[in-house]
Order: C-alpha cells, then structure tokens, then sequence
C-alpha cells in the first residue's frame, strides 16, 4: 500500500518540476500519473513514492503542503497509504455543507426570518469556536412554531455538492457500503441518501407536533463524538479492515471521524478543519475523492457511463 502525494488543480509543468524537486529532497517517488485528460478542465497528478514519511517528518510536510495548497489553488494531498478502490469498504460522510451546499438549520431559519441570527452561529460552531453541541440546542429552540410544511420547498431549493453523484456511483459500482452521519436533520438526510443510493442514515430527528417544530430534537444529538463511534459500529458491524475506510466533512464536528478513517477527506473545509484534518481539497467537488483513490477520468467516465 504505497504513499503518495496527489495535486489537483490548474497546473503547469515548470510548477511540477519545481514540486518534484522538493519530494527528492526527502523521498523519491516511482510513479507519476496524470489522472486527467484533454476532455477536463483541471489538472490531476499523482507520484506514488518510494516510502512513506517517518512520522517525526509529517508535521512539517503536512504543514508544507498546505501552505502551497493555499498560495496556489493546487491541491497537494499527502497519503501515507493507498485504499483499494475494488475491495469493498466502508465511505461515511457528513451532509451539511458536505452532500449539499447548504446548512439546514440556517435554510430552515431564512423561512422563519431568523435567517441571519442563526447562519453567525452555525458558522461559529463549524469552525470550532463553540460547542457543537451547544449550539444545536440553542439554534433548534429558536425554531419552535415554524410549520413543517416549509421543509418540502426547502429540500427542493438546497443545492447538491458538485461530484455527488459520480461518486456515489462508484463506491455502489464496486459494492462499498456508504452511510450519511450527519448533525443535521433526517428529513433531509433520508432523501439524499434514497436519491444517490447510499446505505444508511444517522442523523437528528425533528420534534414536530400538529404540523410545527416544537424546537427540541428526538433521540441522541449526533454530534463528533457520536460520529466517530457510529463510524466504528459501522465498520465492526461490516467486518470491514480500517485501511479501507473513508471519511469525508468540513467542520470541527467531523474532526474525530476525518482522522480515525483511512481517507479522512475535509471538503471546503473551516481553516482549523484543514489544518487537523490529514486530507484537505478544496479546487473540486466530491468527485476529488475518486482522485485520491487512484482512479482515472477515463475510468470514472466508464462506471458513471454503466
């Protein structure tokens, strides 16, 4: 299971000589594949290397490469590991702002006309400056009379994350079981999931009576900490290796199960996420993750195509 490190961008080729002149100073790479071709308008290249980083090196190089993903729009991704895309695994993913491109809490509050009271502290929360959990509680309440006739046109108007469905495709295409985790709603969640296939749901369940929110949630918050454990229920209950898992998010509530999977993939990601996360992209959608995975264009347009 080869280390690699996986630039995704607009990129030239003095910057690869550049870059490649940088990976020889500490490893050496036996590999380099562009994942890309002509029919797309962004670059891919992956360099397999010679070894993995030692650990008293990975601080610093993770540091590095983050700092050249910010100043170049470039995605440099470091994998100590490879996952194998064809044996069956585990792909859990949170939905906010990850599976669509929306916060749910803060669509439900435009309806209310809270709109802006709620989206500054669901912002805080995601980056890790409050606690999430906290937070939920707080921002539900303020929600108590709105009529849950509104979550219909809400669903509707929510936009999907670019990649979704090329993803989904092909983790079902090779028989991967997927599941949504998310601090968001089940009303929302269990339609994304039924519309892209994916296995199984965990998310808040709304307290609605005689047609309105009460503002309180039924059940456990899903939260980081109950994230990282459904993950693990997940996987034991799967039977499946660790080193074919995924996980995928973009807040500080994502931390936990991002650095226990194998790919721990943070997607447009807070800045503090992107730092502690060990696999950041931010120049592509969803479908980065089947890059990360070694897959060609040619080979995701041939599945997506099926």
């Amino acid at each position: 299971m080869s280390a690699s490190i996986t630039l995704i961008g607009c990129i030239t080729l003095p910057y690869l000589e550049g870059f490649e002149s940088w990976i020889k100073k500490g490893n050496a790479f036996v590999g380099k594949n562009l994942l890309t071709d002509e029919s797309d308008s962004y670059d891919v290249v992956r360099y397999d290397l010679d070894h993995p980083f030692v650990e008293s090196e990975l601080v610093a190089v993770r540091e590095y490469l983050l700092s050249l993903s910010d100043s170049t729009n470039i995605d440099h991704v470091y994998q100590s590991k490879s996952i194998d895309i064809t044996q069956a695994g585990v792909a859990v993913f949170d939905m906010d702002s990850t599976l669509i491109q929306a916060e749910v809490m803060d669509e439900l509050a435009v309806e209310f006309g809270i709109g802006e009271k709620i989206s500054k502290v669901t912002a805080s929360a995601m980056r890790g400056e409050i606690d999430f959990t906290e937070s939920f509680v707080q921002r539900l309440a303020l929600l108590e009379g709105l009529s849950s006739d509104v979550m219909d046109g809400v669903y509707h108007r929510i936009v999907h994350m670019d990649g979704i469905a090329d993803l989904m495709k092909v983790l079902n295409y090779y028989h991967w079981h997927t599941a949504v985790l998310s601090g968001g709603f089940t009303y929302f969640a269990d339609r994304v999931a039924n519309e892209y296939s994916i296995s199984e749901v965990h998310a808040n369940v709304l307290e609605i009576e005689s047609g309105k929110l009460t503002g309180k949630h039924i059940g456990p918050i899903v939260d980081a900490a109950r994230k990282k454990v459904l993950l693990e229920e997940i996987v034991s209950n799967r039977n499946v290796d660790w080193s074919q898992t995924i996980a995928c998010g973009d807040g500080a509530n994502d931390l936990l199960m991002l650095n226990q999977a194998s790919l721990g993939v943070a997607l447009h990601a807070k800045p503090l996420v992107r730092r502690e996360a060990p696999h950041p992209i931010n120049t592509l959608g969803l479908n980065g993750i089947l890059y990360l995975l070694g897959l060609t264009s040619a080979k995701i347009r041939t599945i997506v195509n099926t």
